[in-house]
């Protein structure tokens, strides 16, 4: 059986880098997504648009290694959420100098997206906590932007959302409609909430579910494969509660064995949905 990991992060600055796919492809991997971080994530210092520059410079010669290793790598980069709050409270930014910065950057990466040196855009999206409802407006304005670069160059999005259950879904899919994006399968509801995805699936869309036991064991035993699974690995050591992608196969394998699933429903996890939303084969 082969594994697939959707939506992971990389940091060769101050992580393992591109040896995560390696400890993946030794463990069964075959297919892994490297989503960009924030740039204080690899660097000590800040300075603006440079340092995402700077930071996607990294990210995708790391992507190339990867490939070269014989994984094969979406390289996805964004302008997170978070980034917003931590700009303006971190940095001193005003909202208005925030809201430029994330434009220029979801530009520079739908241009990169356009010349196939990125896969998609992501994270982008809405934050998951209490903030203040301009910078909840920001982020609204660059996921439309992001949506709009989607639809132009055919590039995958990767969304990380308040995750309100259904409403979400409902929410975003009305967005979604006034850009008329054909292929909804490259939008990807990250971190997706088990009880969002079967909405999410019958709207047309994809959906990673985070890869700890309670929403595995969840996920397997009630729901049909509808869903791809994700480490959302920070590749940063100061994180310590972590899901390995390595480990991602054998707790598979075992919960597989636990709920009695079928080749078949592992095989459409880890592979076929992959080739629906991404477009890429073993």
């Amino acid at each position: 059986m082969m594994f697939a990991d959707a939506h992971s992060h990389i940091n060769p600055v101050k992580g393992l880098g591109y040896k995560i796919s390696e400890k993946f492809k030794s463990n069964g991997g075959w297919f892994i997504s490297y989503v960009s971080a924030s740039p204080w994530d690899y660097f000590d210092s800040f300075n603006g648009f440079e340092s995402y520059k700077k930071m996607i410079d990294y990210q995708v010669n790391e992507c190339k290694k990867s490939n070269e290793i014989g994984i094969k790598t979406a390289c996805i980069a964004g302008f997170h959420p978070e980034d917003i709050d931590i700009l303006i409270d971190k940095i001193k930014m005003s909202p208005i100098s925030v809201l430029n910065l994330g434009l220029k950057v979801i530009e520079y990466e739908s241009n990169l997206c356009k010349e196939g040196i990125l896969y998609g855009i992501g994270e982008v999206g809405r934050q998951h906590y209490k903030t203040m409802p301009e910078r909840v407006a920001i982020s609204q304005l660059i996921l439309e932007k992001s949506l709009e670069y989607a639809r132009d160059y055919d590039c995958m999005l990767h969304m990380h959302l308040e995750n309100a259950d259904v409403d979400t879904v409902e929410l975003i899919d009305y967005s979604i409609n006034k850009v008329n994006i054909k292929d909804k399968r490259k939008i990807i509801f990250h971190h997706a909430k088990p009880s969002m995805l079967i909405e999410i699936n019958n709207l047309g869309y994809s959906s990673t579910v985070y890869g700890i036991d309670e929403v595995l064991n969840f996920v397997l035993y009630n729901l049909p494969p509808i869903f791809m699974i994700e480490s959302d690995f920070p590749d940063n050591p100061s994180y310590k509660k972590v899901v390995y992608p390595w480990e991602l196969p054998a707790k598979l394998t075992d919960l597989a064995k636990k709920f009695n699933l079928s080749e078949e429903y592992l095989y459409k996890i880890n592979v076929d949905n992959i080739k629906q939303s991404y477009h890429i084969e073993p």
